[in-house]
């Protein structure tokens, strides 16, 4: 477990590669890198060559005790380093961090050779390996031991038994079975589904005594950057880090495939090759799609 960032948090001037850019060059910028939806509250931009920021009214400081965990964990380059943190006087969180080299990986998939393509799966599965071998701490939760922060767990004031954290894959499973129910009797009806669930599927599921692993939750190619390093002899090697740790935490071992499994758009090459990087739970992943399907469908 590691403890909660103080806000504002701003990191020593000699740990900078630049100075840090201010409120209102964040908001003057227009390399809009996520965000660009006139709709859009949450906005991610570039400043510069080295730094990245992302503000909101709806962020929250996960992602930024994300980045710092990975990064007194001896992670770096897996993520960005987090340079600076502050909340706003209208309540929008500013997180200000390491501009990683690279383009998304979704960007590049259409142009990749087969064999470029196994390189960056191989590259991407090492780091999800070693993200996993931080040793648990017997919960299901953020790094702080707060509630799930993947969006499946969201309740208004986040009540313990249906947002966690959790003991055991049992209970976070019944997590989500309490959620159905209570979305069924805001609608004045009984959840058939919520009894489907903790009666047939929460058996394959919820394992025992299983331990949490530490687990990205939003593995997508948008979310996975790669620098393209061209060889003297015209071979091309290749760099990977992750961004977007916002829904990072400890899961159950099969969530992260599931997470991955519910962004598919089924239109290429993408969803069968997922398995160059993690391991598949065909299974978990479907009988959690019902479970997704009625809670935030």
């Amino acid at each position: 477990m590691t403890t909660p960032l103080h806000l504002p948090y701003f990191r020593k001037p000699e740990e900078l590669p630049a100075p840090l850019p201010t409120t209102s060059e964040i908001l003057a910028s227009t390399d809009v890198l996520k965000g660009v939806e006139a709709w859009a509250t949450r906005k991610v931009v570039g400043i510069g060559k080295h730094f990245v920021a992302k503000y909101s009214p709806s962020n929250d400081r996960t992602e930024a005790d994300n980045m710092m965990f990975l990064e007194r964990n001896g992670f770096q380059g897996i993520a960005p380093r987090l340079y600076a943190a502050w909340q706003e006087n209208d309540g929008a969180l500013f997180l200000v961090m390491e501009r990683l080299p690279g383009e998304t990986l979704e960007s590049l998939w259409p142009g990749l050779q087969e064999s470029e393509k196994g390189l960056i799966l191989a590259k991407t599965r090492e780091i999800i390996a070693k993200i996993r071998t931080v040793p648990h701490s017997s919960f299901f939760g953020t790094v702080d031991k707060g509630r799930m922060p993947h969006h499946l767990f969201y309740w208004p004031n986040y009540p313990a038994n249906i947002s966690g954290p959790f003991t055991s894959e049992r209970a976070l499973i019944q997590g989500l079975v309490a959620k159905s129910r209570l979305n069924a009797q805001e609608n004045k009806r009984h959840s058939y589904l919520a009894d489907f669930f903790e009666e047939q599927l929460i058996r394959g599921l919820a394992v025992d005594d299983r331990t949490p692993v530490f687990t990205h939750s939003d593995l997508q190619r948008k979310n996975i950057l790669v620098e393209v390093v061209e060889g003297v002899h015209g071979e091309r090697g290749f760099g990977v880090s992750l961004v977007d740790w916002e829904s990072a935490g400890w899961y159950p071992v099969y969530w992260e495939y599931f997470a991955a499994f519910i962004a598919f758009k089924w239109n290429d090459d993408w969803c069968s090759r997922m398995v160059g990087i993690i391991d598949a739970w065909p299974a978990e992943a479907v009988m959690m799609k019902m479970i997704h399907q009625d809670l935030w469908l």
